[in-house]
C-alpha cells in the first residue's frame, strides 16, 4: 500500500494504465491500389518543389547532373486530365499510369538481385 502523502507505489502494487480498447475502424476490403483519387494541388507542389533552385543545386552537387522532374509534371497533367473526364475514364487513366510506374520500377536494378 502507499502512504497518503507519497505518490510512489509499493513494490507489491500493480500499476494499471487505461488503454483505449475501442475497436479500430478499418474499412473491410479496402485495397489502396484501388484508390483513384489524384490531388492536382499536391502534384503541382511536388513538381514545383522539384524544380526549385535549391533542389536542383543540391542534386547537381551530389550527383553531378540536373534532376529530372518530368515524373512530377506527368502526375500533375494526369490529375488535371482526370478532373475533366468521367469517373470510369479517370480510373482507367490511373490504372494505366500506375501500371507504367510499376513497369519502370521493375526495370530498374533491384537490391535483392
Amino acid at each position: 500500500m502507499t502512504d497518503s502523502n507519497s505518490t510512489k507505489p509499493d513494490s507489491n502494487e500493480k500499476i494499471s494504465f487505461d488503454w483505449d480498447d475501442s475497436p479500430q475502424q478499418a474499412t473491410v476490403g479496402y485495397d489502396p491500389s484501388e484508390d483513384f483519387t489524384c490531388k492536382a494541388s499536391q502534384a503541382f507542389d511536388q513538381w514545383f518543389a522539384c524544380i526549385t533552385v535549391g533542389k536542383q543545386l543540391s542534386n547537381y552537387y551530389r550527383y553531378g547532373e540536373k534532376r529530372g522532374c518530368s515524373k512530377h509534371w506527368s502526375k500533375f497533367k494526369l490529375c488535371m486530365a482526370m478532373k475533366i473526364r468521367s469517373e470510369e475514364s479517370g480510373k482507367a487513366m490511373m490504372r494505366e499510369y500506375r501500371a507504367k510506374q510499376q513497369a519502370e520500377r521493375d526495370a530498374q536494378p533491384n537490391v535483392m538481385d
